[in-house]
């Protein structure tokens, strides 16, 4: 069953373009390179999940699934992002708020994190509220691509 409150153009797969952090001097750097790759899911239903990573992550020397050195763990953990969960929309105020039941990053598990989006034809740019990275704040700017079958 669809929820009325949901954007239709909203709903589908989304490929990532772009990842950019700004802090509050201006300065941008890219979390995940200038290339990441990603894939963000909003359903009908009201349920969403999002992946990003590092292009080109190094592989583990060893082929262990639970193996690797601490550096490995700690490079894969660092270029990899994901949650998933529900979404609700305020069209109004244009956000989507994504409730987290699963994340790679476990204190935001359980909660709630806010997006401003703008919706351009196939282009979804999602914005996050300032979040502490390594001591510092920064506004996320993720830019999305309607996934296009078939094609």
């Amino acid at each position: 069953m669809t929820n009325p409150a949901i954007p239709a153009e909203l709903i589908g797969t989304w490929t990532l373009v772009s990842y950019v952090a700004s802090g509050s001097g201006g300065e941008e750097r890219y979390p995940h390179g200038r290339m990441p790759q990603g894939q963000l899911i909003y359903t009908a239903e009201g349920d969403m999940a999002v992946m990003l990573m590092r292009r080109g992550r190094p592989k583990f020397a060893a082929d262990d699934l639970v193996g690797g050195s601490a550096d490995e763990l700690r490079s894969a953990f660092e270029g990899f992002e994901a949650y998933t969960g529900t979404f609700d929309v305020d069209s109004v105020a244009g956000c989507v708020r994504h409730h987290l039941d699963v994340c790679r990053f476990p204190n935001w598990e359980g909660g709630t994190q806010l997006r401003h989006f703008k919706l351009s034809g196939e282009r979804l740019e999602l914005s996050t509220p300032p979040i502490t990275a390594r001591g510092r704040e920064w506004i996320y700017t993720l830019l999305w691509q309607r996934k296009k079958y078939g094609v």
